[in-house]
C-alpha cells in the first residue's frame, strides 16, 4: 500500500485516506456497510476528481490477485461520481518492480509534468477537504513526534520551493543534499535565533524527531502540527461520544484482541463481523462531526502557521542540522524526513 500511494503522488495525488476510516465525497451510504472496498481514496488536487486506489504485492505476483484488485474498484454503485480508478501490483520475485493499470486516464504527461499537478500550496490555504486529508494521513507522523520526549526533539531549517519551481506547485518531494535555497537558508540562519531566525529568513523551520529503534528522522510543519494536534483533539472527542453511546459495545473488541483465538468468547468470523460493525459505526460519528473536524483542522493550521513551536509544545526545540549528523533529507512544504546516510548501501544499489 505504501507504495501504491508513492506511485500515485508520482502522478500527481494529494493525501491518501484508508478506504475503510472515512467516506470519499460523493459516496453513498452504502459504502459504509460494503467489505472488500478499495484500499485508499484521494483527490487530485489538479483535477479535483476522486481517485479510488487497490494495491496488490506478494513475493510474485500473478493474474488472480489483480483481477481481485479490479473488482474491488468496481464500485461505481456506491460512488456515483466521476472517479479514477488506479490498480497498482507491487512484486518481490527478484528485484521489485511495479504495474499500474489506469482507468480512463490520459497518461500523455509524464508524473511530475506541471501540466498534470494541481496547486497544492493554494487547495491547502482554500479548500478545507484537502487539509481534513493532508492532516489525516500524517497523523502517525504527528503521534510519533507528540510522544517523543522534549529533549529529543529539534527544529531544523528547510529552504521554500523557489517561486516558479515544481515543488511549489505540486508540494512534491525535495532532496535537500543539492537543494540550493536550503543550503543557502542554513548557511545564513543564526543558531542562537533558533526558529524565530529561520521565520525572519522566510525559511520552514520543521519539527523533527527520530523515531526509536529506527534510523528514520521525520517531522511536519507548525501548520500541519497545528492541523494534527487540533485533529486529534477532534478524535477524542468522537470515541469519548462513542463510548459514551456504546460503552459495552466498544470495549470487549479490545479485551478480545488479546485473547487467544481459543479462549475467545465468539468465534473468529463472529469477532471478525463484530469488529467490521464497530468500524461502520465509528465512520459513521465521523460522518456526524465532519464539520467539527474541517473547523479543527482550519484553525489549527492557522493557528499554528502563526504560532512558534514555544506555543505549540510549550518548550523551544534545539536547532539541529541532520546533514551534518549523517542524515540524508527530503522535505515537501510540511513534511520532512531523513534517514542515516551508514544504513544505506550505496555502492551495493548501484
Amino acid at each position: 500500500m505504501t507504495m501504491a500511494e508513492w506511485a500515485c503522488c508520482m502522478m500527481g495525488l494529494g493525501p491518501t485516506t484508508h478506504a475503510e476510516s472515512a467516506l470519499p465525497q460523493g459516496a453513498t451510504p452504502g459504502w459504509a456497510k460494503t467489505r472488500n472496498l478499495p484500499d485508499l481514496f484521494g483527490t487530485h488536487p489538479a483535477t479535483s476528481q476522486l481517485w479510488l486506489v487497490e494495491a496488490k504485492g506478494s513475493r510474485r505476483l500473478g493474474k488472480r490477485p489483480r483481477i481481485k484488485g479490479a473488482e474491488q474498484l468496481d464500485v461505481s454503485g456506491l460512488v456515483p461520481v466521476p472517479h479514477q480508478k488506479v490498480l497498482c501490483g507491487t512484486s518481490l520475485e527478484r528485484r521489485l518492480f511495479m504495474m499500474i493499470d489506469v482507468e480512463g486516464a490520459s497518461m500523455a504527461n509524464k508524473p511530475g509534468d506541471a501540466s498534470t499537478q494541481g496547486n497544492s500550496e493554494e487547495a491547502l490555504e482554500r479548500d478545507d477537504e484537502a487539509l481534513l486529508e493532508l492532516a489525516r494521513s500524517r497523523m502517525l507522523t504527528y503521534l510519533a513526534l507528540a510522544s517523543l520526549p522534549p529533549g529529543r526533539l529539534r527544529v531544523t531549517p528547510v529552504g521554500r520551493p523557489e517561486g516558479r519551481s515544481p515543488a511549489r506547485r505540486s508540494g512534491e518531494l525535495r532532496l535537500l543534499e543539492d537543494d540550493y535555497t536550503t543550503a543557502e537558508l542554513r548557511r545564513r540562519v543564526v543558531p542562537e535565533l533558533g526558529d524565530e531566525g529561520i521565520r525572519r529568513r522566510e525559511g520552514l523551520d520543521m519539527l523533527a524527531g527520530r523515531l526509536p529503534g529506527t534510523d528514520l528522522m521525520l517531522g511536519m510543519s507548525r501548520r500541519l502540527y497545528g492541523s494534527c494536534r487540533e485533529l486529534a483533539n477532534a478524535e477524542r472527542r468522537i470515541v469519548a461520544q462513542a463510548r459514551d453511546e456504546r460503552p459495552a459495545y466498544l470495549a470487549e473488541l479490545p479485551r478480545a484482541a488479546v485473547m487467544p483465538l481459543s479462549e475467545r468468547p465468539v468465534s473468529d468470523r463472529a469477532y471478525k463481523d463484530r469488529i467490521f460493525e464497530a468500524e461502520r459505526y465509528m465512520r459513521e460519528v465521523r460522518e456526524e462531526r465532519r464539520e467539527e473536524q474541517l473547523r479543527a483542522v482550519r484553525s489549527g493550521f492557522t493557528t499554528g502557521g502563526r504560532a512558534s513551536w514555544l506555543h505549540l509544545l510549550g518548550s523551544v526545540p534545539r536547532l539541529a542540522l541532520p546533514r551534518e549528523e549523517g542524515f540524508l533529507e527530503a522535505a515537501t512544504a510540511d513534511t520532512y524526513l531523513a534517514v542515516e546516510e551508514e544504513t544505506l548501501d550505496l555502492d551495493e544499489a548501484r
